[in-house]
């Protein structure tokens, strides 16, 4: 298939070197965190006269954003080490500044959105365990922030990329810690977001009832949502469209392809193209279901859609989404619909 021939063996040695990378090995831009004390401190290794400030703050959460929007569009290799200096240079230093108990606990909270930014777009370049170094390092800083919402997030990327590497019952397991750690005193989109990704565990797992009820409490929650509930901005991005992508990769892991495919169809007509990955990934699935149905050309047309937008794209999990396609093509290979499907891939190599 294209997209197999197209990657390099080093490319692929480095995915498989991802995954198996242990955490601890791997460097960190962001030392450990210190609490700062009441009544304003110095950091032990502090600059003279490094004072962080609340304008420094607004500055780290904009570029974060900035650095959020370019992962979602162009993938998370396009400016990961941009991201990664930027918290080498800007960040920890600040953190060894002087601040007060309040302006350190918002330092460290927006230092945490920074790093597990970082992770995961080490989750999506394969360099799995260093993500992993860095998510452990975002969980710190959330504790340092005191921010026990924002450490259930953090569990929750964990939880996403058990799931991309197959671990189920991890996926589950870090889950259910994240819901533990907030309880209900959290907002409905929140709370759908948390049984989302309990959902997409199971889904790996086989576990269709379990999944299920999973996937029905993240509906309830998040139709009980309101507008004018006060969502964190990093959960703003579970949705209606989110939703049916979670539905819709569940029902492709339970190999319900009638469904998988009603909501992935929802979730393309519902989600806005600033998500180009997130689409390129429903897209797959898409593809992946009209296949499990027995529609070839349906199949292979989306399938080529996901290829092009992923030949666009630094992010190795988007390339493994459309090889997984091809993967399932296999057993197809000589049919029309498929030779059709390699000639357009090879064109948009």
């Amino acid at each position: 298939m294209p997209w197999a021939r197209s990657a390099s063996p080093r490319s692929r040695r480095r995915a498989r070197a991802g995954s198996r990378r242990r955490p601890g090995r791997e460097p960190c831009a962001v030392p450990p965190p210190r609490r700062a004390p009441r009544g304003g401190a110095r950091g032990a290794s502090a600059a003279p006269d490094r004072r962080s400030r609340a304008g420094d703050i607004a500055a780290l959460r904009s570029v974060a954003d900035l650095f959020r929007s370019l992962d979602h569009t162009y993938g998370g290799g396009h400016a990961r080490q941009a991201l990664v200096r930027y918290l080498e240079h800007e960040a920890e230093p600040m953190l060894r500044g002087v601040y007060g108990e309040q302006t350190g606990r918002r330092l460290f909270a927006a230092a945490a959105d920074l790093t597990r930014l970082a992770g995961w777009t080490s989750y999506d370049i394969a360099a799995h365990g260093l993500a992993q170094r860095y998510f452990v390092q975002a969980l710190r800083l959330s504790q340092a922030a005191d921010d026990r919402v924002y450490g259930a997030y953090v569990l929750i990327t964990m939880s996403r990329q058990a799931v991309y590497l197959g671990h189920g019952r991890e996926a589950v397991q870090l889950a259910r810690v994240a819901q533990q750690g907030v309880g209900s005193a959290v907002p409905p989109a929140v709370q759908a977001l948390l049984h989302a990704a309990e959902a997409r565990g199971h889904g790996v797992l086989g576990e269709t009832r379990s999944c299920t009820a999973s996937l029905v409490r993240a509906e309830r929650a998040l139709e009980a949502a309101r507008p004018g509930d006060e969502v964190p901005g990093w959960a703003r991005f579970f949705d209606e469209a989110q939703l049916a992508d979670e539905f819709g990769h569940c029902y492709r892991d339970l190999q319900q392809y009638r469904a998988s495919a009603q909501h992935a169809e929802r979730s393309l007509q519902l989600r806005a193209s600033g998500y180009a990955r997130s689409r390129l990934f429903c897209r797959v699935v898409l593809a992946t279901a009209r296949l499990g149905l027995g529609d070839l050309d349906a199949a292979c047309a989306h399938g080529a859609e996901a290829a092009q937008a992923a030949g666009e794209m630094r992010s190795v999990r988007a390339v493994e989404y459309v090889r997984d396609f091809e993967r399932r093509l296999e057993p197809y290979r000589d049919a029309g619909p498929v030779r059709g499907y390699r000639d357009r891939v090879a064109a948009y190599q």
